[in-house]
């Protein structure tokens, strides 16, 4: 069972983030949403509208702190990774008075010397964990430091919990969006039963799920392919989901 405490700050900024509109969920127009792995799901997320609310953004952050100092024990710096983890990251380190990093993709480095440090790398979402793995962990030890922890804001449990855990990382987050999440916004009447179950069937088998919503709704996959501007996710999504390739690409036809 979770601790009170933790309950109790999942929800007051989950609240927060339903406030601001961080959620969309699917309807008859849009049965899923595309996300940038290639994958399809039954919601989209912004963790970044939290900054419409400066009370609420206080909040957060101020969350993040002390799930830090409580849980993760002592480290050197604390790192961010671009762009929107330094929106989370780079606050967080004010308040705990640590040094901060910057991480950019091309491998450039701002701010804290690493060398010879821990570094406890400070995100917005767990999402894939591939930016971690590939990026922001490789140039943490390219120049001296030592990956500590990974804490975010938000995560989705998605296959990032997995990339995580293989790496060895302790892992932190605020709001979780386990079931208690989906059962909260439920009992507050932010989504109907309907998309409650929904949501609690895509997290018992996501492939399962994802592979029968596609199949279902030909029209909106050969939507998304034939607009040049989503063509590229429409081909992400046949390379994620190969085992039915060819019925996506009769879709298409």
């Amino acid at each position: 069972m979770k601790n009170t405490v933790y309950v109790d700050r999942q929800e007051t900024n989950l609240r927060n983030l339903l406030k601001t509109g961080a959620f969309q969920f699917v309807d008859d127009a849009t049965p899923w949403f595309p996300y940038t792995s290639g994958q399809v799901g039954p919601y989209y997320f912004q963790s970044t509208t939290i900054e419409k609310d400066g009370a609420a953004y206080a909040v957060a952050i101020q969350a993040l702190a002390e799930l830090i100092r409580l849980d993760m024990g002592a480290f050197d710096v604390i790192s961010g990774g671009e762009t929107r983890d330094w929106d989370f990251s780079n606050p967080v380190a004010v308040a705990l008075q640590k040094p901060h990093l910057k991480l950019y993709k091309n491998g450039k480095i701002l701010g804290a010397d690493i060398a010879g440090k821990t570094v406890l790398h400070v995100a917005d979402l767990n999402n894939e964990g591939s930016s971690l793995r590939d990026y922001w962990k490789p140039y943490i030890e390219k120049n001296g430091g030592h990956l500590s922890g990974f804490v975010s804001f938000v995560d989705r449990l998605e296959d990032g919990v997995t990339v995580l855990k293989d790496l060895g990382l302790p892992t932190l987050s605020v709001v979780p969006l386990d079931n208690h999440a989906w059962d909260l916004m439920l009992k507050e009447g932010h989504i109907s039963a309907a998309t409650h179950r929904i949501l609690i069937e895509r997290m018992h088998d996501k492939r399962a799920w994802a592979i029968q919503v596609l199949r279902a709704h030909p029209a909106v996959f050969r939507k998304l392919y034939l607009n040049p501007k989503t063509q590229g996710q429409a081909l992400k999504i046949m390379q994620i989901y190969n085992e039915i390739r060819t019925e996506l690409e009769a879709m298409i036809n």
